[in-house]
């Protein structure tokens, strides 16, 4: 048994094509490498044993071989390991545990030694990221959404004020917060209380845009009411009517609302500065989408400290299999100081 396990240890080495360099160094520290779990920009993640106890946990090894990303994430790791436990219980919940941070003798490699979690489920993921996956629209969002008219209400809202022709046009000085509520709300009554809204006066007009090709019944009523009110909106203005200024208004509601069905509801997208802490979530959709409640909280707590979230994504949130809780796995490049 014990050479069939090396020789599988072997195969791993050479068919599934792990680095000997980290082999090298997880062997160094009294670990062995099980599998290969992924692949990011500074560093590789397996799963790794202990040979004496069996107990497995993550290691991520990072490379001092060019780049910053060594010296970053030893910081912010290192800040982690140190600091976790001193955070409120609902924030450091959603941290990644870091047991323990290792230089090979040689300072090439840095080994992260965390606990091990599970995957994510995509159907949660695809909620909170705007990510390019695939995951796209879903019939579970939509259900949720829609059930829910705060939630409608302020996905109207977001796409009033994406409206470039309602910012820069209404009277030349844009809509009044006042308004935008008045419209809004304009729009929800219209959309609630009539299931057939009626086709725009001006669908010659959208009946170009090309990109509106995912979408539901609902969504298209949804559409229909956003653009009826915006058109009312913008016939005081004298060039109104000009087919441009009434294409423009309306693409701008299409790809809004296409940014809501298929990318994200909730505000965190991926990159550096996506996410306005201050702003925060809205609070009828994060209803609507309880299980991101504990990540938004957690991105607010560090914004609130001076750091802020800069590489957040599908790749970096995992789940804690005992109690479905979503984690923040990937700190290298989220706890960097302002």
């Amino acid at each position: 048994m014990k050479l069939l396990l090396e020789n599988w240890r072997e195969y791993l080495k050479e068919e599934v094509g792990l680095d000997p360099a980290h082999t090298t160094a997880i062997e160094s520290i009294g670990l062995i490498i099980n599998k290969k779990l992924g692949k990011g920009k500074f560093g590789t993640v397996y799963e790794v044993e202990n040979k004496e106890t069996g107990q497995r946990f993550a290691a991520k090894v990072v490379s001092n071989l060019g780049g910053s990303g060594y010296h970053e994430e030893e910081k912010n790791y290192n800040w982690i390991m140190k600091n976790r436990d001193k955070l409120p219980d609902e924030i450091k919940q959603h941290l990644v545990e870091v047991y323990e941070i290792t230089k090979t003798e040689d300072k090439l490699y840095l080994v992260i030694l965390m606990e091990q979690l599970a995957t994510a489920p995509k159907s949660v993921l695809g909620q909170i990221f705007a990510h390019g996956s695939g995951m796209g629209y879903s019939e579970e969002k939509e259900e949720r959404i829609f059930k829910d008219p705060e939630a409608i209400y302020e996905i109207i809202n977001d796409v009033l004020k994406a409206n470039n022709m309602l910012r820069d046009m209404r009277n030349f000085r844009g809509l009044s917060n006042t308004d935008r509520t008045k419209a809004a709300n304009n729009i929800l009554g219209a959309f609630l209380s009539d299931q057939e809204v009626p086709e725009s006066s001006i669908k010659h007009v959208y009946t170009m845009l090309t990109t509106y090709d995912v979408s539901t019944p609902r969504w298209k009523r949804l559409f229909n009411a956003i653009l009826n009110e915006v058109e009312k909106l913008l016939q005081p203005h004298p060039k109104a009517g000009h087919r441009a200024i009434l294409w423009a208004a309306a693409t701008s509601i299409e790809e809004s609302l296409q940014h809501n069905m298929n990318k994200h509801i909730i505000p965190v997208k991926y990159g550096a500065g996506s996410y306005d802490p201050q702003r925060g979530a809205p609070p009828a959709t994060t209803a609507v989408f309880p299980e991101t409640e504990g990540i938004l909280n957690t991105i607010e707590h560090f914004a609130k400290m001076g750091w802020r979230a800069k590489d957040l994504h599908t790749g970096n949130i995992m789940m804690r299999a005992d109690t479905n809780q979503l984690v923040i796995t990937d700190v290298g490049l989220f706890v960097v100081e302002r």
